[in-house]
């Protein structure tokens, strides 16, 4: 029988939709390095014919490379965020989906990116990132609001430092889509400005911990 909260909509166990994260993600993640095969037509017989094949390999490379990180930083954003939750109730489930869809069409993303140097596979690539960074938004607010859904609440500060988050990497995405429509090809390496985003949050974070602690 499924319990009940409160507000009579039932209490969803989240064990089950974390192992659905944790499947997508992982597949999404191995699904990336399908785009990393030599061509079909390419002759290897040689040292130097192998070689040739491999720096043709290298935009993939990178788009493996960038998309596999990036999916990690939100595997870890969805597990920060369900350590505050006790059970889910279904705008959380429909939420976490919509994140999850996100998260499923980077692979194709990525390919159309990597294979193709041009202001559209940047743009389906950089509209995937902002689609994501949505989802992850929406599924931050939707916990923050709903204290019944917590093993303990979300803290004003660690809220506005997954805000911050998603909205710099929808600012990177955005730059990334401004790069690619001089320079397409080069725009993904704007994506490394991500690694910035976990630092500064953290700082955030501990900044509104002070405020807290002095108040």
């Amino acid at each position: 029988m499924t319990d009940l909260s409160h507000d009579g909509q039932p209490q969803l166990s989240k064990h089950r939709i974390e192992a659905l994260v944790d499947g997508i993600f992982a597949v999404a993640m191995t699904l990336l390095v399908i785009d990393l095969r030599l061509p079909e037509h390419a002759h290897v017989a040689t040292e130097a014919a192998l070689q040739g094949a491999l720096v043709g390999l290298i935009p993939n490379l990178i788009s493996w490379l960038i998309s596999f990180f990036v999916l990690a930083i939100f595997w870890i954003a969805n597990h920060r965020l369900y350590s505050y939750v006790r059970h889910a109730d279904q705008g959380l489930l429909w939420l976490t989906i919509l994140s999850l869809s996100g998260a499923s069409l980077l692979p194709f993303a990525s390919a159309v990116n990597g294979q193709i140097a041009s202001t559209t596979g940047q743009m389906v690539y950089s509209g995937v990132m902002i689609w994501m960074s949505v989802s992850t938004l929406l599924v931050a607010r939707h916990i923050h609001r709903h204290l019944g859904l917590c093993v303990h609440p979300m803290s004003i500060g660690a809220y506005r430092a997954t805000m911050v988050r998603s909205f710099g990497v929808m600012l990177i995405a955005t730059l990334a889509l401004l790069i690619g429509y001089v320079a397409p090809g080069k725009a993904n390496f704007v994506f490394v400005l991500m690694s910035t985003l976990r630092p500064l949050g953290a700082r955030i974070e501990r900044r509104y911990a002070r405020a807290a602690a002095t108040a």
